[in-house]
């Protein structure tokens, strides 16, 4: 029987980090690392550490002693636009001291596993022209865009002088069932409580939406890729606004899109438009495998399901 390669997947109680246990367990042997006191999935024999990643280097690098990984997704962070404007500090100890505590652990450590940062289209801020490109210069509008940007520099750091290898994947507008929180999230909570969809914004901004199963694909391809470079638009290269989004999902709810309005401000941090260039994804053998409103029909069979 062919033995398992490992995996440490920090932040493995979050979103993408139990989409990705659930995913990568049928190839690899899953070690997770989160702050909570114990995994909050299926346990299915799952090695678990409960650390505070953005102080812990000696525990860090203990765990990674005895586990030996052959892969690391470093998926742990703040995922709040809106919160790292209230508290950039919060989100700067979150998304970059957490990922510094990751790569010093690992320095002194033999094995050099290869390291996926999740970082996020939040780094291109407003971009001058459609689609963005990776060689695109980044213009973060938020303290989570600006801690993004830096955790991926200090990744480019760390392969150039310390011989890691690290690939940083921007995501851009991640949906799927599993996620209590951000837009799809949102909607249905203001759907139970007033039966409409009042969103912020005037409807016409625009976001490029993948489905994790999307993203998680991705992942995996990109985990297999050799290449030189060393980031990467996760996307599908298509430019959604959310009134359409928002329309489509009152349509699945059973609803007339009428229900849908918008307040016309706009919230600190969020961008206007975006759309990605895909193209290296697509050299790797990238294809979209879910569609947006199947997509949306599945999180509205799962979120009706939550108490």
């Amino acid at each position: 029987m062919k033995t398992k390669r490992k995996m440490i997947i920090t932040g493995i109680n979050g979103f993408l980090g139990r989409s990705a246990k659930e995913y990568f367990g049928k190839d690899y042997d899953i070690t997770g690392i989160d702050l909570a006191a114990k995994y909050c999935g299926e346990e299915d024999g799952l090695s678990y550490y409960q650390c505070n990643m953005s102080q812990e280097t000696a525990e860090l690098a203990s765990i990674f002693t005895s586990v030996q990984p052959d892969v690391v997704l470093h998926c742990a962070g703040s995922a709040n636009v809106g919160a790292s404007v209230v508290n950039p500090m919060a989100d700067l100890d979150g998304n970059l001291h957490s990922l510094y505590q990751l790569l010093l652990a690992l320095k002194s450590f033999e094995k050099r596993p290869k390291i996926i940062f999740f970082s996020s289209a939040g780094i291109y801020g407003n971009p001058r022209q459609l689609p963005i490109q990776e060689s695109d210069v980044p213009a973060p509008i938020s303290p989570y865009g600006i801690h993004k940007l830096m955790a991926e520099q200090l990744c480019n750091y760390y392969n150039r002088v310390h011989g890691y290898y690290i690939r940083s994947v921007r995501i851009f507008s991640a949906y799927g069932s599993g996620l209590r929180k951000q837009l799809l999230w949102d909607i249905y909570q203001k759907y139970q409580n007033t039966g409409k969809i009042n969103l912020f914004g005037t409807g016409e901004e625009t976001r490029d939406f993948i489905h994790v199963s999307d993203i998680l694909r991705a992942l995996e391809l990109i985990l297999a890729y050799e290449g030189p470079e060393e980031i990467f638009n996760v996307a599908n290269g298509e430019e959604v606004s959310i009134r359409e989004l928002a329309e489509t999902y009152a349509q699945i709810l059973g609803e007339s899109k009428d229900i849908v309005t918008f307040n016309g401000e706009t919230k600190p941090g969020d961008p206007k438009n975006w759309r990605a260039d895909i193209s290296l994804l697509k050299k790797l053998g990238y294809e979209k495998k879910m569609d947006l409103a199947e997509g949306i029909s599945d999180y509205v069979n799962w979120v009706r399901q939550q108490a």
